[in-house]
This record gives structure tokens, C-alpha cells and sequence, in this order.
């Protein structure tokens, strides 16, 4: 009859070392500190983002309040939005121009305490209405 010859592989070579083992484990390991630090960052940004635009929605509102008024007087002024946004406070500015009709207005919001507080601001001029 038919004698087939088959060879039997080596199997002493089969199978990686530690030291590739470990190598693999450092690239993984890597690799997720890697992503978990751009997630983090995407997250306080995208944060910061939200709390801008509340910022900026109060802004505007705040200047709206402002240019209703008949001729807004000079000044300093400041408050916060009470119960509706807790976290956010306003800053006013009402300051003459060279022209006796027209008022430079500032309002800043700002959120945050400490090193991690920030702010957005918004200027616009005034005519006195005749």
C-alpha cells in the first residue's frame, strides 16, 4: 500500500515570549492612556462650550435689558441671575463717549470661582432716544 510521509511540526519554537508578551501589554496600555486623556479633554471642552453659550444667551439678554431702558446711566453694576442660573453673575459698564448722545455699554458674565473662572463679555453703544 500507499506510505505517506508526514512530518510533524516543531512544537518547541510555538508561542511568543514573555519579553514580546510584555511589549504588546506596554503598546496596549499606552494606547488607552492615550485615548482616556482625549475622551477627558473632549468632555471639558465640549463643557466649556455649554457654559459659553449660556454666557453668551445671558449676555445678549442682559444688553437687551440694558438698551430698553431709556438712556442708560453711568456706571458700574453687578448681580447675579438668581435661582434660574446659580453659577453665572453679570458685570455692568455704562461709560460716556466722546459724543454726548451716545453710551459705551460692557457686560461681562462670568462662572466659575478661583483660577477656573471665565468669562465672556459683549460691548455696545447706546444712543439716547430722542
Amino acid at each position: 500500500m500507499f506510505e505517506i510521509d508526514v512530518k510533524r511540526p516543531d512544537l518547541s519554537n510555538v508561542g511568543f515570549t514573555l519579553l514580546e508578551v510584555m511589549i504588546a501589554l506596554l503598546i496596549i496600555a499606552t494606547s488607552f492612556v492615550v485615548l482616556l486623556h482625549t475622551r477627558n479633554q473632549s468632555v471639558i471642552t465640549a463643557d466649556y462650550a455649554k457654559r459659553a453659550t449660556v454666557a453668551t444667551l445671558l449676555a445678549s439678554e442682559r444688553m437687551s435689558d440694558i438698551e430698553q431702558e431709556d438712556f442708560p446711566d453711568t456706571g458700574d453694576d453687578s448681580s447675579n441671575f438668581g435661582d434660574d442660573y446659580p453659577e453665572y453673575r453679570w458685570k455692568t459698564s455704562v461709560s460716556d463717549t466722546t459724543y454726548e448722545n451716545i453710551r459705551e455699554v460692557k457686560v461681562e458674565i462670568l462662572w466659575g470661582e478661583g483660577n477656573s473662572e471665565r468669562s465672556i463679555g459683549l460691548v455696545n453703544y447706546v444712543r439716547k432716544k430722542e
